[in-house]
């Protein structure tokens, strides 16, 4: 019995990618699986989807401030519905992240805009503090 090799199409790729969780092909190309992160920040969602621009931010957030939570990276879109967020949320292409760090929010929100890798940013009424990857704006 002969094995033939198998090719898969780029969109095969993407549906296969899609299905895995990844949301879009940022998690891969942005190869934040292969940036590691700080033994100070602690993921409660999925680590291997962030971009590497903002696995390395927030190595500066703990470096700087200390522990880091990350509460939210990949949504759903029915968890993101679920949650509140914009229906362009960049939660759901894996290009956003929600966590918490102690400190003053006016020096965090300082340091976050000065970050040239970080686009949006926002510091919620709970606590949580808010980047992605898309254009420069707080809201």
């Amino acid at each position: 019995m002969r094995l033939r090799p198998v090719v898969i199409s780029g969109f095969l790729l993407s549906a296969l990618l899609l299905l895995s969780g990844c949301g879009s092909l940022s998690g891969v190309t942005g190869l934040g699986w292969m940036t590691s992160s700080s033994d100070k920040i602690t993921y409660n969602d999925t680590e291997w989807c962030v971009p590497r621009s903002l696995k390395k931010v927030l190595n500066r957030v703990a470096d700087r401030y200390g522990r880091v939570t990350v509460h939210s990276t990949k949504r759903w879109w029915l968890e993101n519905w679920w949650k509140g967020g914009a229906s362009n949320s960049y939660h759901l292409d894996c290009k956003a992240v929600d966590f918490t760090v102690r400190g003053d929010p006016g020096a965090i929100l300082a340091f976050l805009k000065a970050q040239p890798e970080v686009g949006g940013y926002k510091r919620y009424a709970f606590g949580h503090y808010h980047i992605d990857t898309g254009p420069r704006r707080t809201w």
